[in-house]
């Protein structure tokens, strides 16, 4: 019997990321292409991966080529108005990346607004703050918050005293 050939995915997202973007992905067909990128990635070998996800090898293979060729892109669904879109592939990952390193330039957590002005700053063009919440949730991210701190909270002295010995 023959060994079925294993496919290799070039270094476009690690891991990490292919799962990011399989869990974020709301497009059921865009979807099952990162999961099975993802299935790869961890080892998987195509024909078993396929079926799995009850597809064919073929279908397997154009999906790996797909990423191979384009990256992140290659694996999204192919829209009729590509040239409306506000961030290219590059700029998307990275921004991706800035907001994985946490704070802003201004040592901020990112937010709507930290999102709208790097895309003036990026493209010169203007969006709107919703338009920039809903790139920062389809990259995976959720809002962060510093937790509110009590006005009257007690001194450390006084937690100490009143914990159980």
């Amino acid at each position: 019997m023959k060994m079925p050939k294993k496919l290799i995915l070039e270094n476009h997202l690690d891991r990490k990321q292919l799962r990011r973007r399989y869990l974020s992905c709301r497009h059921s067909q865009e979807k099952m292409r990162w999961q099975a990128l993802c299935l790869i990635a961890e080892g998987g070998v195509a024909n078993q991966v396929a079926e799995k996800l009850g597809r064919s090898s073929g279908w397997m293979s154009e999906t790996v080529r797909r990423y191979n060729e384009g990256g992140a892109g290659g694996v999204k669904n192919r829209s009729k108005n590509q040239a409306s879109k506000t961030l290219t592939p590059e700029q998307v990952a990275e921004l991706e990346i800035l907001i994985q390193s946490g704070k802003t330039s201004e040592q901020r957590l990112w937010s709507g607004t930290q999102i709208k002005r790097w895309v003036a700053e990026k493209t010169g063009r203007e969006i709107h703050k919703t338009t920039a919440w809903r790139m920062f949730r389809r990259l995976g991210f959720t809002r962060q918050s510093i937790r509110p701190q009590h006005k009257e909270r007690a001194t450390k002295e006084e937690q100490t005293d009143f914990k159980k010995t």
